[in-house]
């Protein structure tokens, strides 16, 4: 068994006042430097770097001529204060180094196949490469830093969530299938052959329960799992924070999130939000922004045409015909129509038109009304317009998409700026692109209750007592108050299509529960790599998970998905899978 002396410093926490002290410090060799008869190593822990000086009269001297670069050592050495003009003000252990009295090699390490210390190399290493080789990936001080801010976020919200009285609580992973809006990962049952356990979407029917229980506030950091396609901003498992509070109304929600990221922000970021996030109405957010995750950092906002402009593009009465407007900021012409091309979302029945004005020619995908467009909306030097005719939905959800990424790609917003708000009052239905109804957010949402009559007449304009968290145009929460009466989850289950067998089928457990006392509960779950990719300034999650999959939802490291082992496909006899 290998024995080696035991860290008694971390790397990064050397300073001036070890100077003549004896330590001893385990970690990897960051960086060889040899100068005449002196080599420098820089070994690295998690905490930082620190230099350790070994001269050619040291017994170690050959060994280290020995070292590469990201071999595992234990050095024990004295410390004592660089000359002056060798002091590195760069480094936090700059003014200090280790002069080496002993040395000893834990693991030699081989020549790295990503160059994880050059960061220009690195903006060209593919993400396969990246994630294939994730352990090296995560050296880098970039991702570790984004992992530590990680963990210190969670710390300060669990600290946060625990001081107001939640109880943290597990709840199962393997469940039953209830789904919810995605497909469920379903996991084959040895013992009750022809039936499946389902990887737990969210723990949100285990949260209602818990309420039913009696705990009253409940938190939990929740892995979740859906079988979704893929998508750049989706991974097929997540965490979120999942909340849920019992005799509480909306706002009450809404307030103690507010608190915990309040005091998140504050912690973390050094950065202060208000005392109480702005709000929107999900129609004033379409209206205004076109969307219902709005980046609200810069203005630009969506206009109706007038009646010239309607008339113009030959836009029928039950059409929409919506205007976003904005600047070139220093952008070539070709260079916006290019990210106009490329980002603005194609939907049927959905006309797109854009006239961009620079100091030539103007710019735009429609000569036949260029020049119509030109007059009628007065559009001035420098300025680009986008115009949209069809569904109001649709042409607002394009424009509000399309108005985000603006706001990234001519820097309307700072990135180090934090713009949250909430989005309430969503429809509790909406219809799918077959017609047919389904809950905007999910089945176990309370309707506002003046709304209650109009679910059997007008249940497209039920109003839902949910809520959800924006922020720089990101959904990073939505929440809701629950129905915690059985009748009217009855009523909701029958108005999305289940027959009293399929409901009790699926969700008996729940409508059973609901008849021993219910409180009036509510919560939310806020997605917590969403939230922190946000936090750090990141488009994609990727960056700030451990071990993610790719955009195909496979992991080139590990190879998963894979083929599982014969014997163990053999023990599931009933199922039929070609071996």
């Amino acid at each position: 068994m290998l024995t080696f002396p035991k860290r008694t410093h971390w790397c990064g926490e050397l300073r001036r006042e070890h100077v003549g002290s004896e330590v001893v410090l385990n970690g990897w060799v960051h960086s060889i430097r040899r100068i005449g008869k002196i080599t420098f190593i820089l070994v690295r822990d998690r905490t930082g770097v620190t230099q350790v000086v070994i001269s050619s009269k040291n017994p170690y001297y050959e060994v280290v001529e020995t070292l590469t670069p990201e071999t595992v050592v234990a050095v024990r050495g004295v410390v004592r204060a660089r000359p002056p003009t060798q002091v590195n003000p760069e480094l936090p252990t700059g003014e200090i180094e280790v002069e080496l009295r002993e040395l000893v090699i834990l693991s030699r390490a081989k020549p790295l196949p990503i160059p994880i210390f050059d960061p220009e190399l690195m903006k060209t290493t593919s993400e396969t490469m990246r994630l294939k080789y994730r352990y090296l990936d995560l050296r880098r001080p970039e991702m570790l830093r984004n992992l530590l801010f990680r963990a210190e976020l969670v710390r300060v919200l669990k600290n946060s969530l625990d001081s107001r009285g939640f109880v943290e609580v597990e709840t199962p992973y393997l469940a039953r299938s209830t789904p919810e809006g995605a497909r469920d990962f379903l996991v084959p049952s040895r013992l009750f052959p022809g039936k499946f356990y389902a990887l737990t979407q969210s723990p949100q029917l285990f949260k209602q329960l818990l309420m039913i229980a009696g705990f009253e506030r409940y938190y939990q950091f929740a892995r979740c799992f859906r079988d979704e396609d893929p998508r750049a901003d989706r991974q097929p498992e997540f965490t979120q924070l999942d909340i849920e509070m019992s005799f509480v109304t909306r706002e009450d929600v809404m307030r103690v999130v507010e608190d915990l990221m309040r005091e998140a922000f504050s912690k973390t970021l050094k950065k202060e939000l208000p005392d109480l996030l702005p709000r929107l109405t999900y129609s004033e957010a379409l209206e205004k922004y076109g969307i219902d995750k709005p980046d609200i950092r810069f203005e630009n906002y969506i206009e109706d045409g007038d009646e010239n402009l309607r008339t113009v593009l030959k836009a029928e009465p039950n059409k929409a015909v919506r205007v976003l407007r904005f600047e070139l900021r220093g952008k070539k012409p070709e260079e916006i129509k290019e990210f106009i091309e490329e980002t603005l979302t194609r939907e049927d029945g959905v006309r797109h038109y854009y006239v961009i004005r620079g100091t030539g020619s103007p710019v735009s995908n429609n000569e036949a009304v260029e020049q119509e467009l030109m007059r009628s909306l007065d559009i001035g030097l420098g300025e680009v317009v986008v115009v949209s005719v069809g569904d109001y939905v649709k042409v607002s959800g394009a424009l509000g998409a399309l108005r985000n990424s603006l706001g990234k790609y001519l820097g309307l917003a700072r990135k180090d700026d934090y713009a949250m708000l909430w989005i309430t009052d969503f429809p509790l239905f909406e219809l799918s692109v077959d017609g047919v109804l389904t809950s905007m957010h999910h089945p176990f949402t309370a309707p506002r209750p003046d709304d209650i009559p109009k679910l059997d007449k007008d249940p497209l304009n039920v109003i839902a007592l949910s809520y959800d968290l924006v922020l720089n145009g990101y959904e990073v929460g939505g929440g809701s108050i629950r129905i915690n009466n059985k009748e009217l989850q009855e009523k909701i289950f029958r108005m999305l299509g289940l027959t009293t067998e399929e409901m009790y089928d699926r969700y008996g457990f729940l409508l059973e529960a609901l008849e021993y006392g219910a409180p009036p509960h509510g919560g939310i779950a806020i997605g917590l790599d969403r939230l922190v990719a946000v936090m750090l300034g990141y488009e994609s999650i990727r960056e700030v998970m451990a071990f993610p999959k790719n955009k195909e939802m496979m992991d080139p490291m590990t190879g998963a998905p894979g083929k599982p082992p014969e014997e163990h496909l053999r023990e599931i006899k009933w199922l039929k899978i070609s071996i």
